[in-house]
């Protein structure tokens, strides 16, 4: 069993924490400031309430009576008396309400007893001083008192409070730098202490600020504390460089640092004593077990006013986004490094040929000495030949070093390997840069998918979990096992996004009418997806348009088979999709190049990314697929099937037709096929289709025009989508020019509502 942090009876009242509370009363009682007893007792017993106050009060009384006569506690514990008494009725007062209230009595409370026992101007500004200090410190604890626990008191450290902490903590060291226990100073000790601590958790930034509260409030206790004050925060400040390292390794710096900094500003009595309260406090802080401590810090309960979950996940896909652009980032930087250190200099090639034949020849000084030009025209005269696609033979040495030379057949051998290293090097070098080039935009591509994703959750949409636990409990009975399912609702409209382990026991129609009963809302047929022994269910309510479409291919040779490669898919978000990939040529290697491109743009449009991530993902992999050539057009059409809004996307496409009020409108693009090169091209067009609106998609292979679709649409009104593709297509096939037959598809849709 975990040990409790305080010790609990059985009916689970902490007496640990009343000892505690006690004894922080009785050391608060004895604290002075500006030479009179310190308001911060009563600012103890306002924050608290129940029991808690009861024991402040009498940890105070206890020391006000310890530290002076009778006569003399008297007006501060009759003050903290009836700031108790008072403080039961705004006990069920709760949150800024309560502080407020705390805030204003104890200031009324402390001024009031402050100006009765005034002597003299100077007495009523410091009760003034008095009351204000004493409402904050009030206000502070409050907010600290709400946020502690029973099982977590060391929840003050997180980043979240630090306005109350840091407040209550530079009070608190004022107050304690009154007291000395012989040559010790309390204060002191204590700002060591919670200065090590802060920067053993927080590292660099959170021990300087922390260093930078304490110093502020040992100034406040009395000018002779500055120094001190000073020395704390440098040595802060150095501790914090090696808190990563360990708590040796961060003492050690925090000690030389205040202690430098102390000689510096002045070594006499005064720093010595404050020195050793610097180590006194450097020995508890390493005597402490802050492991354990460490691990009671937990993070703060969600609640209703909390984060949505989806705003974390967002910026979670968002880290990941920026990780892969990190990474691209080093990546390219590796490369330029690199490539910089790769010797291209071909003269390298005949350098350390020569190097190696020529060093125990009793001619290497002759040759490579006195007659050093004569020798590199030679050789640069072999690069030539070896450039020529020729080898270097003895028979093309020249001159004196022709005549000289024994070793021409070893020295022709040595240049002719070093050269084709050379060739080889400089061919891997070019691969591996290809490469490299691919690999930084799917990096780069990764980047933009994860960030897309995040820009999704991060929209302003709620969630019903009541009909996600309805939806889970379908899946469940038409076969999933353990199904888990998010149900959002974005403009009114909903949508469904479910897994499960197994497959469904019922077909999409049955699953779309159980929905529908359970849910009480229209929708359009489920999109399923099997993967990895799971299945992804997604849903979207019915939406403002339907899609009637129709296709039809024509291949260029009646025997061979269509290189073009149409499909059509709806996503669960209410967005329709048809897509036209060309491959390049014609029939079965055509094919096999834009039935890849169509398969795998499909799914990563089905895994959630946008087309410019999916199309610039799909050209990674076309560069990479085989050692030849493999490219392919794209032309995709997508339709927001609720406004009706619709992109045109073209990477290489032919033309696309809308037709809309009995007008031809031609659409071209510019872009190159995917496939071609590391970058992708590609325009885009944005319209708005409307009811009745025929949209008509061609490949490369169907040469038409805006006058012969009006034509065609005149005999034919688009009623029947398959007859009006067919005619399309064989009148496309008829008008080719002789010799330059290609596939032919048409793909033609209508939003219907």
């Amino acid at each position: 069993m975990e040990k409790e942090l305080f010790f609990v009876h059985k009916n689970g009242i902490s007496y640990a924490r009343y000892f505690l509370i006690v004894f922080a009363g009785y050391i608060i009682a004895l604290t002075t400031m500006f030479g009179k007893t310190s308001p911060f007792s009563a600012a103890l017993v306002g924050s608290l309430t129940g029991i808690d106050c009861a024991a402040a009060f009498v940890g105070s009384a206890i020391g006000f009576l310890i530290k002076g006569e009778i006569f003399d506690a008297v007006p501060s514990i009759v003050a903290c008396a009836c700031i108790g008494i008072l403080r039961i009725f705004l006990g069920k007062i709760k949150g800024t309400a309560a502080a407020v209230g705390s805030s204003a009595l104890v200031s009324s409370a402390v001024l009031l007893t402050n100006v009765i026992l005034a002597e003299s101007a100077t007495d009523l500004i410091i009760s003034v001083i008095f009351a204000i200090v004493s409402g904050i410190v009030c206000c502070s604890l409050t907010v600290l008192y709400r946020i502690l626990g029973d099982e977590n008191a060391f929840t003050v450290l997180r980043a979240s409070n630090t306005a109350a902490a840091g407040i209550t903590a530079a009070f608190g060291i004022t107050a304690l730098s009154s007291l000395s226990a012989g040559i010790f100073n309390v204060g002191l000790i204590a700002s060591a202490v919670l200065v090590m601590a802060v920067t053993y958790r927080f590292r660099f930034a959170g021990g300087s600020l922390f260093g930078i509260v304490c110093a502020f409030g040992m100034a406040l206790a009395g000018t002779e504390f500055v120094n001190a004050g000073l020395a704390l925060e440098v040595g802060a400040v150095a501790g914090g460089a090696f808190a990563s390292h360990g708590r040796l390794p961060q003492s050690a710096a925090f000690l030389l640092a205040a202690a430098a900094t102390g000689a510096m500003l002045g070594m006499n009595g005064d720093m010595l004593g404050f020195m050793a309260d610097i180590l006194i406090g450097t020995v508890i802080f390493n005597a402490l077990p802050l492991s354990g401590i460490m691990s009671r810090i937990k993070p703060r309960p969600a609640s209703a006013t909390g984060s949505e979950p989806t705003a974390v996940f967002a910026d979670r896909l968002k880290l990941v986004g920026s990780t892969m652009g990190e990474l691209r980032y080093a990546v390219e930087k590796t490369a330029e490094t690199l490539d910089k250190s790769v010797n291209r200099d071909i003269t390298g090639v005949y350098n350390s040929a020569c190097d190696y034949i020529c060093k125990n020849c009793r001619f290497n000084m002759k040759c490579w000495g006195d007659e050093y030009n004569d020798s590199v025209r030679l050789m640069n005269g072999f690069i030539k030949i070896l450039r020529g696609g020729g080898r270097v033979t003895p028979s093309d040495f020249s001159g004196a070093l022709g005549e000289r030379c024994n070793k021409k057949a070893g020295l022709c051998d040595a240049i002719n390997r070093k050269y084709d290293d050379f060739v080889t090097a400089g061919q891997m070098n070019r691969r591996i840069k290809e490469m490299r080039e691919v690999l930084t935009n799917i990096l780069n591509t990764s980047e933009k998918l994860f960030n897309s994703m995040s820009e999704e959750f991060s929209t302003d949409v709620s969630y019903d979990r009541t009909a996600a636990l309805k939806a889970e409990r379908v899946l469940e009975r038409c076969g999933l096992a353990s199904p888990k399912a998010a149900v959002k609702i974005t403009n009114g409209n909903m949508t469904i996004e479910a897994y499960g382990d197994g497959k469904l026991n019922c077909t999409a129609e049955e699953l779309g009418d159980f929905m529908i009963e359970v849910l009480q809302r229209e929708f359009d047929l489920p999109c399923i997806l099997e993967f990895n022994r799971k299945t992804r269910v997604t849903m979207y309510q019915r939406a403002t348009y339907g899609v009637r479409t129709a296709s039809c291919q024509l291949s260029r040779r009646k025997d061979g088979s269509n290189g073009d490669y149409v499909a059509t898919y709806v996503d669960g978000k209410g967005k329709w999709y048809s897509v036209i990939s060309d491959g390049m040529g014609s029939g079965a290697r055509a094919r096999i190049d834009s039935a890849f491109a169509c398969g795998l743009l499909t799914k990563l449009l089905e895994s959630g990314a946008t087309v410019e991530s999916a199309v610039e993902m799909l050209n990674s992999s076309l560069l990479v697929k085989s050692a030849d050539e493999s490219f392919a057009t794209l032309d995709i059409c997508q339709v927001d099937l609720y406004s009706g809004r619709t992109h045109i996307f073209k990477a290489g496409g032919a033309d696309t037709f809308i037709r809309s009020g009995g007008k031809i409108t031609k659409i071209s693009g510019m872009g190159l096929p995917v496939g071609i090169g590391s970058t992708v091209s590609m325009d885009t067009r944005t319209f708005t289709a409307g009811e009745d609106d025929i949209i008509i998609m061609t490949s490369d292979g169907a040469d038409l025009t805006e006058q012969w679709l009006e034509q065609a649409f005149e005999k034919d009104s688009g009623k029947d989508l398959d007859e009006l593709v067919k005619t399309i297509a064989g009148a496309a096939k008829f008008n080719c020019e002789k010799g330059r037959e290609d596939d032919i598809s048409i793909v033609a849709l209508q939003l219907k509502k």
